[in-house]
């Protein structure tokens, strides 16, 4: 575990996004916070940023989108990336049902080191990165 420099968030929702960088910047103002609308543009984010200090040590990804979805990111991203970068990240899956078969399934992939239920709120944040980053 490091320390968390970083995060990427994933999501179509834009009311989502923005209370979840809120959260996110109120725990520490000093983070990097970007924001993609699906998997295909955090594929792309992590394309383009592979080399650089901007890699998401926490990537936080909804499930349900369109273009590509959370789990069409998650085999893109096993297929695109190699092991030791895809270590570097903490991918947590957001899930607006608190069902066992969605946890389940997105906790079978070894790329997903957690489940959340959506909303999110600072408590749960500060939960997440306590649990990945302390």
């Amino acid at each position: 575990m490091g320390k968390l420099k970083s995060v990427l968030l994933v999501d179509d929702d834009d009311t989502t996004n923005f209370l979840n960088k809120f959260f996110v910047k109120q725990l520490d103002a000093s983070l990097e916070v970007n924001v993609v609308s699906n998997g295909k543009e955090a594929i792309e984010f992590l394309e383009v940023h592979r080399r650089e200090d901007i890699i998401p040590c926490l990537l936080v990804l909804d499930t349900n989108m369109p273009v590509m979805d959370g789990w069409g990111f998650l085999k893109a991203f096993g297929k695109k990336f190699d092991p030791e970068f895809r270590k570097k990240i903490t991918v947590v899956m957001l899930t607006a049902m608190d069902t066992d078969n969605a946890i389940q399934q997105a906790m079978a992939d070894p790329n997903v080191s957690d489940t959340a239920q959506k909303p999110l709120s600072d408590v749960k944040f500060k939960i997440l990165i306590r649990k990945h980053f302390s």
